[in-house]
């Protein structure tokens, strides 16, 4: 855990107030002594080892609560290939305060966080004094509400952004939780305030989040948003879609493919047959770094073969040869 800074004031630790299970809707008290946490299998809503008590989700989780935790992570990594760098998304990690002795004192685990740049957070859970802290929390209320409590504890913690999703495809059983929605807080001085659009994710708004997590199909509407808040994330990184290993090995693809044609077709225009010796050379063609000279040869030549010795002045080296 990260030393305080002398003279520096230190905000209140949690648990700042007595632990009232009915600040946990949707969920029930478990009693679990510390000696025990790290062996709990199940997901922890909120834990205090100064009582002892978990507050675990009063039913099994199941796929009304599951489906949009995942369905973010599938979101956020389309806008990360967008941007053309990595966000790290994780799932129910555990956020730990810990004491001067190293002891736990408050745990939460949300339904997934997303860190957006480096430095990730390193070991078995994450410390909210030390950090990194996610860049975005999500939580899940079908049945449970985050903002009797939690939001809470996730404001003392300086947690900037937390979304709450209340799912809502036309297949989701009943509900307690509250009208279908996102709704996106960010931390204003000390506590949240709701918008309209996120903060970590520029121009991405709630209402196109909610969408995107209940729709079966991705609509045109919701990928035309991701590609444009992974641009404008990599706008402010210097990144773009190429830099992503894999959606630049696709578009590298994607542009070879286009100059192969390119070049069959300009051939095949002026009555210059494509032999089975110019396929060969342009099933190698995987760059287009030469696209202008071996366009000029297709345009200069009086044969396939001339064509073939206008690309490949050197004989037999490769078309990306250089």
């Amino acid at each position: 855990m990260a030393e305080p800074l002398r003279g520096t004031p230190q905000p209140p630790r949690e648990p700042r107030r007595p632990l009232v299970p009915r600040d946990f809707p949707g969920c029930r008290a478990v009693h679990l002594p510390v000696e025990e946490l790290a062996d709990y299998e199940g997901r922890i809503e909120y834990w205090e080892a100064r009582t002892g008590t978990a507050m675990v989700l009063a039913e099994p989780a199941t796929l009304y609560h599951e489906a949009p935790s995942a369905g973010v992570v599938a979101l956020v990594e389309m806008i990360a290939q967008a941007r053309g760098s990595k966000i790290l998304a994780l799932g129910s990690a555990s956020l730990v305060q810990f004491g001067v002795e190293g002891q736990r004192e408050v745990l939460m685990q949300p339904d997934a966080m997303f860190f957006l740049d480096r430095p990730w957070p390193r070991g078995r859970t994450i410390d909210v004094d030390a950090g990194p802290l996610p860049d975005v929390l999500l939580e899940v209320d079908h049945t449970t509400d985050v903002r009797r409590r939690k939001l809470e504890v996730y404001a003392s913690w300086g947690l900037p952004e937390v979304w709450v999703e209340v799912p809502a495809p036309e297949w989701m059983a009943p509900r307690s939780a509250g009208r279908p929605g996102l709704t996106i807080y960010l931390l204003e001085g000390g506590g949240y305030v709701e918008s309209a659009v996120s903060r970590a994710f520029p121009g991405w708004r709630a209402a196109e989040i909610h969408r995107a997590l209940n729709e079966e199909t991705k609509s045109d509407g919701t990928v035309a948003a991701l590609r444009r808040v992974g641009r404008a994330l990599g706008k402010a990184t210097g990144t773009s879609p190429d830099d992503d290993p894999f959606l630049g090995a696709e578009r590298a693809e994607s542009r070879s493919e286009m100059l192969r044609e390119n070049l069959r077709q300009t051939l095949a225009a002026r009555n210059i047959r494509v032999t089975e010796a110019v396929e060969v050379w342009l099933s190698g063609v995987t760059s287009v770094k030469r696209s202008a000279r071996f366009l000029e040869a297709a345009v200069r030549c009086r044969d396939a073969d001339d064509f073939l010795r206008r690309v490949r002045p050197a004989g037999d080296a490769p078309p990306d040869d250089g």
